[in-house]
């Protein structure tokens, strides 16, 4: 989908940058961007903990322009959708690449993380160009939001050293506050990105406090953004927003178990029943996980009934009386009707009893067909810890091409025997699923942490932690 630019192109000497956007409601909000380059060879560098900025000299920069000139997606403004994405956590958003500016600026913006390999390869092209010394953000100038903040278990204060010149108190609300004193800037950048655990509490005399940094003039300016992007989304004929996860789930239904405290992201297992739009169905027992097809004639009239479900028809926590227990530490049991953007999802704080959440739960499971056969994922992304727990372990004969030593990284495997044995010697462990595994006389939990198109708990989580709060109390 080509579109033409919807506003003047700002000259700000970038030569490429790439990030992300994210919706409050049906507003867009453009956040730092993650990578910016520019042609005087400036390069600007912000992630979840850090923000840094570096130099590249003329001949890197000619070279990457020029690599980028030859990428048909940065021919013309676009907007794009792709087969395959991530969400954007909470209420979705999208993600874009900007290259060059003024009357030859090319913007593509495409909802979600995208996937697809000719637009991660722009973006590894990009990242290639990560300076080999860096130094901390310094702008001459930042813009920033102060907001109330609480206080956070096991998480030190900072002190506020600058309470003659700006008492924090005073200065929260709805506008930003523009610094240009270096010492403030070097302290509002380091408390809010540059930490070791983001933002935390900064102390001043009226009580706890934090920044989110909106701007850095000559530098990046996101809200002068903001217009723009979303005048290319709104004229796209699709307007997907970039939220829930595209996974072709018609109908599926699981539960999981708070930590320890029963605060954020419940922990869940891998769906009880899961049932996609084409038909194909995965579901679980104490004996495994299993998959089958259902008939056609079956399928269309399951659809019909989920369409006509008033349970279905919006997202919500219900309220339930005199329930069963979830979980140890209370949890949270769900159902998720279609995906990505028209993807509905209901949830309980504890099992009903009767009513219209057991029925739906009935009517999902009459699908369960009676010929099947062992589930066998293409990949599976699972993590170690050490020691076993409940159950003995079995030995792992994948050392010579999945070695777990030393491993504390996500483990992403696509071998058929190694996802058979985590699949069939799976069980239900607090909150999750889990194997244990014994290499060279030494024991280890594989926690599973992803399955594409199957178990993305990670996102379902944010989803399910979002209704908890959003609810009535």
């Amino acid at each position: 989908m080509l579109l033409a630019p919807v506003a003047a192109a700002a000259q700000d000497g970038n030569l490429v940058e790439y990030g992300v956007g994210t919706f409050s409601g049906d507003e867009l909000m453009m956040n730092l961007p993650r990578m910016k380059i520019f042609r005087d060879g400036r390069v600007l560098l912000i992630d979840e903990q850090s923000a840094v900025q570096g130099h590249l000299d003329a001949d890197r920069i000619q070279k990457l322009e020029s690599d980028l000139a030859r990428e048909p997606l940065l021919r013309t403004t676009r907007y794009v959708e792709f087969s395959i994405r991530e969400p954007i956590p909470h209420g979705g958003g999208l993600s874009y690449i900007r290259f060059r500016d003024g009357e030859n600026e090319v913007i593509a913006i495409t909802p979600g993380i995208a996937l697809d390999r000719d637009w991660k390869a722009i973006i590894h092209r990009i990242e290639e160009e990560r300076p080999a010394t860096t130094s901390p953000f310094r702008p001459e100038h930042v813009r920033f939001f102060i907001f109330e903040w609480p206080q956070l278990p096991g998480v030190k204060e900072l002190e506020w050293p600058f309470a003659d010149s700006m008492q924090l108190k005073e200065t929260t609300g709805d506008d930003p506050v523009s610094i240009s004193d270096p010492a403030m800037i070097a302290f509002v950048i380091d408390a809010s990105i540059n930490s070791k655990f983001p933002r935390p509490p900064v102390l001043a005399s009226a009580g706890l406090f934090q920044f989110g940094v909106v701007a850095a003039p000559g530098w990046t300016d996101p809200p002068a953004f903001e217009k723009k992007i979303a005048g290319i989304w709104r004229a796209a004929p699709k307007h997907g927003r970039g939220s829930g996860v595209q996974d072709g789930n018609l109908i599926e239904y699981g539960m999981g178990g708070f930590g320890d405290g029963g605060h954020g992201p419940p922990m869940l297992f891998p769906p009880a029943v899961k049932i996609y739009a084409d038909g194909r169905i995965v579901f679980g027992d104490q004996e495994g996980y299993w998959q089958g097809t259902i008939e056609p004639k079956r399928l269309e009239r399951l659809r019909r009934d989920l369409a006509r479900n008033d349970l279905l028809k919006q997202s919500q926590l219900l309220k339930v009386s005199n329930g069963g227990l979830i979980s140890m530490h209370g949890g949270m049991a769900y159902i998720r009707y279609r995906d990505g953007d028209d993807e509905v999802v209901v949830a309980v704080l504890s099992h009903p009893h009767r009513g219209p959440y057991p029925r739906l739960l009935s009517r999902i499971r009459e699908e369960i067909p009676t010929t099947y056969s062992r589930f066998r994922p293409k990949e599976i992304t699972f993590r170690l810890y050490p020691g076993n727990t409940w159950v003995e372990p079995v030995d792992w004969p994948f050392t010579a091409t999945i070695p777990l030593r030393g491993r504390s990284e996500s483990i992403s495997t696509s071998d058929p025997a190694a996802i058979a044995l985590v699949i069939d010697h799976g069980f239900g462990g607090f909150s999750w699923m889990q194997t244990n595994v014994r290499e060279n006389g030494t024991n280890y939990e594989i926690i599973l942490e992803s399955v594409r198109d199957w178990y993305e708990q990670r996102f379902l989580g944010m989803t399910l932690d979002d209704l908890h709060l959003s609810a009535e109390p």
